[in-house]
């Protein structure tokens, strides 16, 4: 009677492991982290939700715990501004795709409804930000090909006899 009884208590372990395998609840949770980072460091890092607002503000380098669904369950978007004095902001968007641990509910039912609603079933896109900041003049000019003329109302009468006439 012990073998019996042992091998239906293996078995019904056996069907609670297989029950928690695979729900990315479990494995992923309800956040994710994000890596934040920027060259040169110690820029002023902004992440905006969906609908405009701030829900995470520090300076680079950091890691951001963000929800991975809405409160309508959808997957989460945010944005992440890093911007800092003398150069030029970026924008990287951040958005939700699904989880591939969710695929692994095959083997457990329950995951397929407990994922949605925790927000598992989704994963941030990219999971880490590390962009180079370029200087504002860099940006600015490194667009531009040829000559950059800068016009002014009036010339300054000392500068009159420096000018050349401009020739094609």
């Amino acid at each position: 009677m012990k073998p019996i009884k042992l091998a239906i208590t293996l078995i019904g372990c056996a069907g609670l492991v297989t029950m928690f395998t695979g729900c990315a609840s479990i494995i992923c949770g309800k956040q994710q982290s994000v890596s934040i980072d920027s060259k040169p460091g110690g820029a002023e890092v902004l992440v905006y939700d969906s609908n405009g607002e701030i829900i995470f503000q520090n300076t680079t380098p950091c890691v951001a715990k963000l929800n991975r669904k809405t409160s309508d369950y959808e997957s989460a978007d945010y944005v992440v501004l890093i911007r800092k004095e003398g150069f030029a902001p970026v924008q990287v968007p951040l958005t939700g795709k699904l989880n591939r641990a969710y695929l692994a509910n095959f083997l457990n039912v329950i995951g397929f409804a407990i994922d949605p609603i925790t927000g598992a079933l989704w994963t941030l896109s990219p999971d880490e930000v590390s962009p180079k900041l370029e200087s504002e003049q860099a940006s600015f000019f490194g667009n531009q090909k040829g000559i950059l003329i800068c016009l002014k109302e009036q010339v300054p009468q000392d500068l009159v006899p420096y000018l050349r006439p401009f020739n094609n």
